[in-house]
């Protein structure tokens, strides 16, 4: 085939294949897309992959530029645009995920790394020509893109860095590229103590939010804090790129942390119509040995932010050692007034024996639940009863991933008052949804 029949055989696919959905945190590993599955929906594979793909990390060149020169609005509508190109020429058997920093990977699996290089040029040059109306005009953006060959036994998390090497090398020589990198050793991508440390003192370090909707009336009820690391190259990584790091280095960033949530949390404390801020919780936090956790919690939660605007949540993966131990101490914070949530509920270790053990006041309902709104009925029917369960223990209910306003719709219709996603709103720094909540949005 040539390229133009290609490109031509490539347009007319935009129209007519619509996108996967990979299910975010279901797992750490490569997931292998189901080639045979009567829906669009991806498949994971439970641990590890049969075989490899190819995997594409693209950006949007200079978003943050839209951001400031239009407004937020311009640019989540650009992102917006772009995912829908993205997702409309999605080859068969390839899967598509977006990721909470804006970014987008593109999972190409049973093809060579040359034909997935120029499978993934084509998409990228397509979703260049996304074009959205702005304040003072039409907007339009390029995107970079970075491609890495995958190994049958690779985790998904690095992979996605390697690609972030070749998406690096990609805007460093002038963006609006694809740039390719073998499945070749390569050093560790985990970062140094030195460069944590760097990042803590810099301030690089710092808590992004994501707005919690009331879903009735559209008016915030609370953000959570998201700790990001905001590399030197512009990528904003989360905690999965470096918290082995920095839990190796407890010492640092002792005094800093307490700050950080502070100033990222009193803003939507303080005002006419205060709402909450959640933050995650650990294991090492809920058991209460003499860790830099517990003195997080006893610096900055006990004393320096409303205990009314505080909601802890426990992560699915947390590891709790003396559950009783853990159990005292949500008592007594729930006792001076801090609410506490489970997050990613049903999934993992967010399940209903810890709904047993522990008193809480939110379920947060996870994503992949939502993901599978519109399908059988099952993910209805679970959520439902979901409601039912928390309406009996009086304890509210947030639902995860909202990517749709049909979401949004079924999850109310369901009783599920409040949400939180890309649809209602992508994560960003403190500051910025500050003032945005105070300009109405």
């Amino acid at each position: 085939m040539n390229g133009a029949s290609f490109w031509n055989l490539l347009t007319q696919r935009i129209f007519s294949i619509s996108g996967w959905a990979l299910r975010p945190r279901l797992a750490d590993n490569i997931v292998e897309p189901a080639f045979n599955a009567p829906s669009r929906r991806m498949s994971s594979s439970p641990a590890q992959v049969s075989q490899a793909a190819t995997l594409a990390l693209m950006d949007i060149d200079d978003l943050k530029g839209v951001n400031v020169t239009a407004d937020f609005d311009t640019g989540d509508r650009l992102l917006n645009e772009v995912d829908d190109i993205l997702r409309r020429a999605l080859p068969c058997g390839a899967g598509f995920e977006r990721l909470e920093s804006g970014r987008f990977l593109v999972w190409l699996p049973k093809m060579s790394l040359e034909c997935a290089a120029k499978m993934a040029e084509q998409m990228r040059l397509l979703a260049c020509q996304a074009l959205v109306d702005g304040p003072s005009g039409r907007v339009a953006r390029t995107l970079s893109a970075g491609l890495v060959a995958t190994s049958s036994n690779e985790s998904r998390a690095r992979a996605i860095l390697r690609a972030d090497v070749a998406l690096a090398n990609a805007k460093r020589i002038g963006g609006n590229k694809t740039e390719t990198t073998p499945n070749l050793p390569m050093p560790s991508l985990v970062p140094s103590r030195e460069q944590i440390e760097e990042a803590i003192t810099t301030r690089a370090l710092e808590y992004h939010v994501q707005p919690i909707f009331d879903l009735r009336s559209m008016v915030p009820a609370g953000v959570e804090a998201l700790l990001r690391w905001n590399r030197p190259d512009g990528a904003v990584l989360g905690p999965n790129g470096f918290m082995d790091t920095l839990n190796r280095i407890p010492e640092v960033g002792a005094e800093l942390f307490p700050d950080l949530a502070v100033e990222a949390a009193m803003p939507f404390a303080t005002g006419a119509a205060p709402i909450y801020t959640t933050f995650n919780i650990t294991g090492a936090v809920l058991d209460g040995v003499n860790s830099p956790g517990c003195r997080w919690l006893s610096t900055t939660v006990l004393e320096r932010i409303p205990a009314e605007n505080l909601v802890l949540e426990i992560v699915e993966t947390a590891v709790i050692v003396n559950p009783q131990r853990a159990a005292d101490l949500i008592d007594r914070l729930r006792a001076r007034g801090v609410r506490i949530a489970l997050d990613d509920f049903g999934t993992g270790l967010s399940n209903l024996e810890r709904l047993r053990r522990f008193p809480v006041d939110i379920l947060k309902v996870d994503r992949a639940f939502v993901d599978g709104i519109g399908g059988d009925g099952r993910e209805e029917a679970i959520l439902a009863s979901l409601v039912a369960l928390a309406g009996g223990l009086d304890i509210d209910v947030i639902a995860e991933g909202i990517e749709t306003e049909a979401q949004a719709r079924t999850v109310g219709d369901l009783g599920i008052y409040y949400g939180q996603g890309y649809h209602l709103g992508r994560p960003a720094p403190a500051s910025d949804w500050a003032t945005r909540m105070a300009e109405g949005y």
